[in-house]
């Protein structure tokens, strides 16, 4: 595998992870943001 593609899916593996705990730590300190998306997904 070419070296600039190793280090591109190191990038994004960083940034999924990085997205994720962002949304645990949304989780945990205002849920209710997060049941206002869902609530928006789902009906709108």
């Amino acid at each position: 595998m070419a070296r600039h593609w190793r280090w591109f899916f190191w990038g994004v593996g960083a940034a999924l992870a990085a997205a994720l705990l962002v949304l645990i730590f949304l989780g945990y300190q205002a849920p209710e943001l997060l049941l206002d998306l869902a609530n928006l997904r789902y009906c709108g």
